[in-house]
């Protein structure tokens, strides 16, 4: 009887707390998740390669005739197109189309003269005081100064024309990037004298092996990589030729209109190249990957409501999807809300995505 009572005693003290844990256990609720199905869709295994932001407008402004610099823009300043960045001395094209003006005026007058005995001569013909070769001769005289007229009025032309290019202009909207020449230094008319860059109308080059050209065509969309995220943008043309050293092809993508305020000419992008056939793939959301320091996994719900933990390896990304290699099928429904503190075999209840649904792949 007395080895009875402790044993009821420590039974009383004890069962209270046995109690409270079981209950505890069992009002644990279920963890709150947000989840999305898997997809499988035919993607192309890709190949990362760098490109390159350049403008679409780049050009090296020359004069088309030689003399002395008299004024140049400078580096760094905006321009218009049509406005003057250089201007060359003019006294010497001054000097020879004043010259000239007076050397049509002579022809004018000598035209004038020839003409007067021309018609002279037509008069006299019919009264018979003047011969044929006498008449022809003097046709001829007029004709040929009027000849000769036209070629110094061209010559004039080709002055003033020279006259116009001793002021280099802009031939589009853009930005001095370099002062090839300084103001008083003699050039010829094939030296570039400054160069200039359009910086609003962009486009990406790339270059990649050429043994992947046939895997690409002109308007595919590519995958496009940048310090503040990824967006797409379409091969507007490609040249599939290369030399025997580089073994590369160029494509030129079309920078988005939305996009040129975040890029400068010269910044480094990535872009997803395909390389092979189109394979199916499994894809689930970015957001569904959770990275650890032993790998990636994702949670799957079972038809308990439990998640379950599933290691998987990470392929190619498609917008806000990532393909995955795993034990999943396109039946399965991963956690994208909800995950980080998640354990295996947790009991889960779904809400509502906030924001609406995850786009789907595709």
């Amino acid at each position: 009887m007395k080895t009875l009572i402790p044993t009821l005693l420590c039974f009383t003290l004890l069962s209270p707390y046995t109690v409270m844990a079981e209950e505890e256990k069992q009002e644990t609720p279920p963890r709150l998740v947000s989840v999305v199905q898997v997809e499988n869709r035919a993607l192309s295994p890709k190949i990362m390669v760098i490109g390159s932001v350049h403008s679409r407008n780049s050009a090296e402004l020359t004069s088309g005739i030689d003399g002395k610099l008299d004024w140049v823009q400078e580096a760094g300043t905006l321009v218009k197109a049509g406005e003057v960045v250089a201007r060359l001395e003019q006294t010497r094209l001054i000097l020879q189309k004043e010259q000239q003006q007076a050397q049509i005026e002579y022809e004018q007058v000598s035209l004038k003269r020839l003409e007067r005995e021309y018609s002279r001569l037509k008069k006299l013909i019919k009264s018979k005081n003047a011969s044929e070769t006498e008449l022809d001769k003097a046709q001829s005289d007029r004709d040929l100064a009027a000849a000769n007229l036209k070629l110094e009025q061209i010559k004039l032309k080709m002055i003033l024309d020279n006259l116009d290019r001793t002021e280099v202009k802009a031939t589009f909207d853009g930005i001095i990037t370099e002062r090839q020449h300084q103001a008083g230094e003699d050039i010829s008319r094939s030296e570039s004298i400054v160069a200039i860059t359009d910086p609003d109308n962009l486009e990406i080059r790339l270059h990649a092996p050429l043994k992947h050209s046939k895997r690409v065509k002109k308007g595919d969309e590519l995958n496009i990589y940048h310090s503040q995220g990824e967006f797409h943008g379409n091969i507007r043309s490609l040249i599939p030729v290369s030399d025997v050293r580089s073994q590369t092809f160029e494509a030129r993508i079309d920078l988005p209109i939305e996009m040129h305020d975040a890029f400068s000419v010269g910044e480094l992008v990535s872009l997803a190249l395909p390389i092979a056939p189109k394979q199916l793939t499994t894809l689930v959301p970015r957001d569904a990957i959770i990275l650890r320091s032993t790998g990636a996994f994702v949670f799957k719900i079972n038809l308990e409501n439990k998640a379950v933990k599933i290691p998987v390896e990470l392929g190619d990304g498609e917008g806000e999807w990532i393909a995955v290699n795993g034990q999943l099928t396109d039946s399965d429904s991963v956690v994208i809300r909800g995950a980080e503190t998640l354990q295996d075999g947790q009991v889960v209840q779904f809400q509502a995505i906030p924001g609406g649904k995850v786009a789907t792949a595709g």
